[in-house]
């Protein structure tokens, strides 16, 4: 039985149970009526040992596959108490918008900036805020396995979640101004709105297999076990636009790129509600008591599918920490520490200032701009790693293309290939198709060859000439070929034997009831109808005579010419015929 829910104790011992799994399932009054007295029992023995505690309890999704489940799992999500705590004032779109690169098309509103100690230019305000959000967007898309220098253009990649992350960056760090606010008047930080988070959420299909993964949430810090009075937050509970967060209207920012992730899944539906609606209408015109039955019986499997398959046990197994944070910090992996120095001097981006440049990316790259068309000065750059690297300090190695196309050449009947990139049960799912019916091992023999394909972390390295592919490609689908023509010219000719061979055998089986359309060539057959030799035939070379002939006792007729002795009477033809010569 699998059963996830949310479980919030608080001051009043009040239990909230909150399914979360995508169906909606019914769950028994004596049921849930015991789980809140259990439940209950918990609080009043968490209360006990620590007054007006709030603690969050989460339960384990057994049948769900995490996806995109990282610490943390919001971009910017851990400067949210820093920002908050900053001194901000109002600015205008007009005056920003001349100095922002990175989040020129999202920033199309009066922007808050932050309020400098010293006297600072708004150009270097804007262009560090820009920098800042770029930095998020950069290290968030490498902690989901992006090779993120490949999006230093987010607003025409046609990927809903790397859009989604700009997004949340930009938002992050360029706040809304309050409103009514003139500019260089004190305005306080606007979270993000709801709505920008749980897009985020779709467009990218986080999933950490529990509850953890909210938008809006509150809670107290646990420091080792112990309820703290550090009060974590999350977003605005709010849609945007609104005047209490930072956002814009969902429908405007899907106007400039994809609408539809994937249209042709709506197509699919739409025929399949189609062809569904007519069979039932055929089965229902056809057979109108089959399908009452039918549908009666679907019922009933449903119905008890509900009541049994589904409910939970007293005991609901749950842990405190969310999934999603005890996952290792991806922050803290990317950090750079210069050698002989403490971790607590650790800075992300080694192609930040005063480091040496035999320091930057860990000796396997070099520091590029992270836009290449960038016409800021100053521009920010990240770590461009050698060809088998990967991950913003380059440390992480890379899958090979070589091994990936040969596995999909030789293996990918059984989804060798995808089992080697981190994808297991894709490998089962092409295993047991055994490779689409070779349309699916033809197709990823394609893919793994002419490009560097995604494994689950980053894309693997292009160890793979493209000639050797093309060249092996060819060479392979050639044998395949020949093979597969002569095999079907073997075919062909054993069928066309199995036919002769049939054909004789039923010519050989053919009785025929009359014997005169058994024998072919010239017959004699004699005319009278008295002659008691009608029946006989005679056929072949020589055979111009019948048998003995009657003649009633009657001399045969002689020729003038020959004057040899006839006969009175011959038994047989041989010796009247021996007689003439």
């Amino acid at each position: 039985r699998v059963c996830s829910r949310r479980v919030s104790l608080g001051p009043d011992i009040e239990p909230n149970l909150a399914v979360s799994s995508p169906a909606s399932l019914l769950v028994p009054r004596s049921v849930a009526m015991a789980t809140s007295l259990v439940l209950a029992a918990l609080g009043l023995a968490g209360a006990a040992t620590q007054a007006r505690a709030a603690v969050e309890l989460f339960t384990q999704n057994a049948l769900c596959r995490e996806n995109n489940c990282v610490k943390p799992i919001f971009p910017g999500l851990y400067d949210l108490p820093a920002l908050d705590a900053m001194v901000w004032q109002c600015g205008t779109q007009t005056q920003v918008s001349e100095f922002l690169d990175f989040c020129k098309d999202i920033v199309k509103y009066d922007p808050a900036l932050k309020s400098p100690s010293a006297s600072k230019p708004v150009e270097q305000i804007v262009r560090e805020q820009d920098g800042n959000a770029s930095k998020v967007f950069f290290y968030h898309l490498s902690g989901l396995g992006y090779d993120a220098h490949e999006y230093y253009n987010p607003a025409a990649s046609q990927d809903l979640c790397v859009r989604e992350v700009w997004r949340m960056a930009c938002f992050t760090y360029f706040p809304k101004a309050q409103a009514g606010c003139q500019g260089g008047q004190p305005s306080p930080y606007l979270r993000p709105c709801r709505d920008t988070c749980e897009r985020y959420v779709s467009a990218c299909q986080v999933e950490c297999c529990d509850e953890s993964v909210q938008c809006v949430y509150q809670h107290q810090v646990l420091d080792a076990g112990i309820v703290t009075d550090k009060v974590e937050t999350g977003y605005v509970n709010a849609a945007g636009p609104s005047s209490v967060c930072t956002g814009t209207d969902a429908a405007l920012l899907q106007s400039s790129g994809r609408g539809l992730a994937a249209p042709w899944r709506l197509l699919l539906a739409i025929f399949g509600m189609q062809a569904l609606a007519s069979a039932s209408g055929e089965g229902a015109s056809s057979r109108p008591k089959q399908a009452g039955g039918r549908s009666v019986l679907l019922a009933v499997v449903a119905v008890a599918l509900t009541l049994f398959l589904q409910g939970c046990e007293l005991e609901i197994p749950h842990h405190e920490v969310g999934n999603w944070r005890r996952k290792p910090d991806y922050l803290q992996s990317f950090k750079f520490v210069r050698p002989g120095e403490p971790a607590s001097s650790a800075i992300l981006n080694s192609c930040g200032e005063g480091v040496p440049q035999s320091l930057q990316c860990s000796g396997r790259g070099y520091c590029k701009e992270f836009d290449p068309h960038s016409t800021q000065p100053n521009a920010v750059s990240f770590c461009e790693c050698d060809r088998d690297w990967a991950d913003p300090e380059c440390r992480t190695r890379r899958k090979s293309q070589v091994t990936t196309f040969l596995l999909a050449t030789f293996g990918g009947l059984l989804g060798l290939d995808y089992f080697y990139l981190g994808y297991p049960l894709w490998g089962l799912a092409k295993a047991g198709t055994l490779g689409g019916c070779g349309l699916w091992w033809a197709l990823d023999i394609v893919r793994a060859g002419s490009g560097q394909v995604y494994a689950a972390k980053y894309r693997v390295a292009a160890d793979l000439p493209h000639w050797i592919f093309v060249l092996s490609t060819v060479t392979v689908f050639l044998v395949i070929g020949f093979l597969w023509s002569i095999e079907s010219y073997l075919i062909f000719r054993k069928k066309k034997r199995d036919d002769v061979m049939k054909l004789q055998e039923s010519e050989e089986a053919r009785h025929l009831t009359h014997k005169d359309g058994l024998i072919d060539g010239p017959r004699y057959r004699h005319n009278s109808a008295a002659n008691a030799y009608d029946g006989r035939q005679h056929a072949g070379y020589g055979a111009t005579l019948p048998g003995p002939l009657p003649n009633a006792g009657a001399s045969y007729g002689v020729p003038q010419m020959q004057q040899a002795h006839v006969p009175q009477s011959y038994g047989n033809a041989r010796a009247f015929v021996g007689a003439l010569r």
